[in-house]
């Protein structure tokens, strides 16, 4: 037969999940209307939340000519916020070399006369082969 301590022992088992059953239906009510409160905040500034999207409410339209003036705004910002092209003085530049001919080159266009370049064909010698040397 039950005594008294097992009485005690199931009322308070009972009250644990009870409590815990009636916690959980608290908490999920809560969120449930915070989420409603967000909603109505949002759809008071222009922005409804449904389960098929979510909609924004614009309060002025927008010409072709707003949209290109905003363009070209952001064109300008990022131009004037780019670094390329921009120098700075405290970098050293680099020192500027003179362009001039090798001796090698000056002493090849100088061997070839006049004469013998207008004989070559693009400026090579030309070779005539008999027709069993293969060259």
């Amino acid at each position: 037969m039950p005594g008294w301590v097992d009485f005690l022992s199931f009322i308070l088992t009972a009250g644990l999940f009870g409590g815990a059953i009636v916690a959980a239906i608290y908490a999920a009510n809560a969120i449930s209307k915070a989420a409603e409160n967000t909603k109505a905040s949002l759809k008071a500034k222009g922005v409804n939340i449904s389960k098929s999207g979510m909609s924004v409410k614009t309060s002025a339209r927008y010409t072709r000519e707003d949209y290109i003036d905003a363009t070209q705004r952001g064109f300008i910002k990022s131009i004037s916020a780019a670094s390329f092209g921009q120098h700075d003085p405290t970098t050293p530049q680099p020192p500027v070399l003179e362009r001039r001919d090798s001796a090698a080159s000056t002493n090849s266009v100088a061997s070839i006369g006049d004469k013998e370049r207008k004989h070559r064909l693009f400026g090579m010698r030309r070779t005539h082969s008999s027709a069993g040397s293969g060259k």
